[in-house]
């Protein structure tokens, strides 16, 4: 099991008054004695828990956050250094332009035989929800949905432009990190993971899930690093 320096300040709120260079440091020490295990495993998005023998990483610093990094960009990893990564509900904060790029820098520190796991928000489903909501069907699952952040009215527009785009921070702060920025269906999720070298990639179940549950408008698929 690796050993996390800041184990003892994690449930402190102590950890929130880290400088950017605290943390920088931090993460070093971290990923230097994390480098000695055989078998790592990454989070990247982590949750408010970490998922049991995961590191983590996260582009804002938390109680349970390894390393501070932007997951669209150049990853403080060498090559071929974890046998598993997951990432669920983080590759849609990415810009849509960016995602091909992005997804070839995680496929770069996974070891060859490693796997991948991605959720997202399926596209699809939310669009085809969304027809049929604004043509008058009432038996969906979008009514059913929980989404109605700054929608009372259960608008299917706004439910829509929420799914999508997210709410940031609620405020209107344009570049927190909440907001989405990406839209995938399997089709096109599919071919992003094929062509950062992926193979064996397969639609994950319910079940398969680690973490937190998104519900019905999931959407996961694993791929394995030849």
């Amino acid at each position: 099991m690796s050993w996390d320096i800041r184990s003892s300040v994690r449930h402190s709120a102590l950890v929130w008054l880290f400088t950017p260079f605290q943390w920088m440091f931090l993460s070093r020490i971290t990923r230097a004695l994390n480098a000695r295990n055989a078998f790592r495993r990454l989070e990247i998005g982590p949750g408010p828990r970490r998922l049991p023998g995961f590191e983590t990483l996260n582009v804002v610093g938390g109680r349970s956050v390894d390393y501070i990094a932007d997951a669209s960009k150049r990853l403080p990893f060498s090559d071929r250094t974890f046998d598993l990564i997951y990432a669920s509900h983080i590759i849609e904060h990415i810009p849509w332009y960016q995602t091909a790029a992005a997804l070839r820098e995680w496929v770069r520190i996974l070891k060859s035989g490693g796997r991948i796991e991605i959720w997202t928000p399926d596209g699809l489903k939310i669009a085809r929800a969304f027809v049929a909501a604004e043509d008058g069907d009432s038996s969906l699952e979008y009514h059913n949905d929980g989404w109605w952040r700054f929608n009372e009215s259960k608008d299917p527009c706004i439910w829509m432009a929420g799914r999508c785009f997210s709410y940031g921070d609620g405020t209107g702060v344009a570049d927190h990190p909440n907001w989405h920025r990406a839209l995938f269906s399997e089709r096109h999720l599919r071919n992003l993971m094929t062509n950062a070298g992926l193979i064996d990639i397969h639609i994950l179940e319910r079940t398969d899930v680690r973490g937190h549950d998104h519900g019905w408008i999931n959407l996961g698929l694993a791929g394995t690093k030849p």
